[in-house]
């Protein structure tokens, strides 16, 4: 006989002696477990939020943003700044719908529903704002190039080769989507894991 028999044996030897949960102890633990950790997605996101806004705020008190309005680029961050903020807000609010509907679901089959539709919102807020910071970095380099009187008047012996700009600004681009993504692999997918976990225990109650 083997260890995993034997460890099958002595297992059912204790379930008599081992509390027995019902069925809608298990859902109740469950439910509490998931609604945390929506919870947690959606403080996360609030605190992401404030980063970013932080940072703004200091780039724009110590006058680094000066710089960019020499470069003819000041209406260009103002509006690529309203899009990364009207993305961070949509999100936070579909965050907090997930949550509140989760707290106040009262079957396993919507509770399954909506943790599959909270990992799914995780899933595209990641993508959205990969997406959105990668297509920034390449169009604050075309609008740069196309459109900003410091490139275009600037000598052609100080003048740095274009093809020199595009190939910096696509390494910068990815090393920094590498670090995001890294980032939101490590926070949100913790808690992406443990609502996968969570359902596949939901789906064993329905069977």
């Amino acid at each position: 006989m083997d260890e995993l028999e034997l460890l099958k044996k002595d297992w059912k030897k204790q379930e008599d002696v081992l509390p027995r949960l019902s069925y809608k102890e298990i859902y109740k633990m469950i439910l509490k477990k998931s609604s945390s950790i929506v919870r947690w997605i959606f403080i996360i996101s609030i605190l992401e939020f404030l980063l970013w806004a932080s940072l703004d705020v200091v780039f724009r008190l110590n006058g680094m943003y000066s710089n960019v309005e020499k470069v003819d680029m000041g209406l260009f961050s103002l509006i690529a700044s309203i899009a990364s903020y009207g993305i961070l807000i949509y999100f936070i609010t579909r965050f907090y719908i997930n949550y509140k509907k989760i707290k106040a679901t009262d079957s396993a089959k919507v509770l399954m529903e909506n943790i599959i539709k909270t990992r799914r919102t995780v899933k595209r807020y990641i993508w959205v704002n990969i997406s959105f910071f990668a297509l920034a970095m390449i169009a604050t380099m075309s609008y740069a190039l196309m459109f900003t009187e410091t490139f275009q008047n600037s000598s052609a012996k100080n003048q740095l080769p274009v093809w020199l700009i595009i190939v910096v600004t696509l390494l910068v681009t990815s090393v920094f989507i590498g670090v995001i993504a890294l980032f939101y692999r490590v926070i949100y997918g913790i808690f992406t894991r443990r609502l996968k976990r969570n359902y596949g225990e939901l789906k064993k109650l329905e069977i």
